[in-house]
């Protein structure tokens, strides 16, 4: 039985996978896709799901192996499974931890609270468009005009999401395969080369490079649109996460 059950894939999660391996402790840390695992270097007490579980199969795991701890390291907009992890853990009488990655300031952007708002105000521009948003929100921007021509797609070099892009029809020139975070220069030196003046990303804090992204658009007088996150009241940083480890399973 596992003493911790961790749902990450994110920075934050690769940090508490590797605490975890280190400290022995017995663990099961889940990722929603092959590439994840692929960024998992652990020791022998730690086992990785790769795929993606809905809301009864976290309700069965949990039941059938009681851990002392449920953490949710998974990215801040990934607010329906944080939601079934929450609602698994109250029906197994689990406690819930979440992981909480600070907010950053926004001044100087367009900020939207649904990708509907932030589609309708891209429609009111016109010039290239660089996505920092990855793949999942790959479908909901076809609904730009002109999305074939104008938007480059900055996503994870995994299989499954250029696969996606690809069956939307955004052009393979248009798709840019890189694992981030990127430093301010790389940064703009990729707009340049894209062309674009427009950058629409997730505000994904200082984890996630959103400092660097936005000075990077800044220096290139672009107009930056951010897709503002679920609102986020609680949870533990990755340190006090830690902390309650030792507590609890140490």
């Amino acid at each position: 039985m596992y003493d911790v059950i961790l749902f990450g894939g994110t920075t934050e999660g690769r940090m508490l996978a590797e605490y975890l391996s280190e400290a022995g402790v017995n663990a099961l840390v889940c990722v929603a896709t092959p590439y994840g695992d692929s960024l998992l270097e652990c020791k022998s007490n730690i086992t990785v799901h790769s795929g993606r579980l809905d809301e009864l199969q976290m309700l069965e795991l949990f039941t059938t192996e009681r851990p002392k701890l449920v953490l949710d390291a998974t990215h801040p907009y990934a607010d329906i499974v944080t939601k079934n992890i929450r609602a698994a853990c109250e029906k197994a009488g689990c406690q819930y931890v979440r992981i909480k990655r600070e907010s950053i300031e926004t001044e100087g952007c367009a900020c939207f609270t649904s990708m509907d708002e932030l589609i309708v105000w891209l429609n009111q521009t016109k010039g290239i468009i660089f996505s920092a948003m990855g793949a999942k929100e790959a479908a909901a921007l076809c609904k730009v005009k002109g999305y074939r021509e104008r938007m480059f797609l900055r996503l994870l070099p995994s299989a499954q999401g250029i696969a996606e892009c690809a069956t939307l029809g955004y052009p393979p020139k248009h798709l840019i395969c890189m694992q981030g975070p990127f430093s301010e220069e790389f940064n703009g030196a990729q707009f340049r080369e894209a062309g674009a003046n427009i950058l629409i990303t997730k505000e994904s804090g200082a984890q996630g490079g959103f400092m660097e992204k936005i000075a990077a658009a800044k220096s290139c007088g672009m107009s930056i649109g951010v897709l503002m996150r679920p609102e986020q009241t609680e949870g533990l940083s990755p340190v006090e996460a830690m902390e309650l480890i030792r507590k609890s399973c140490l």
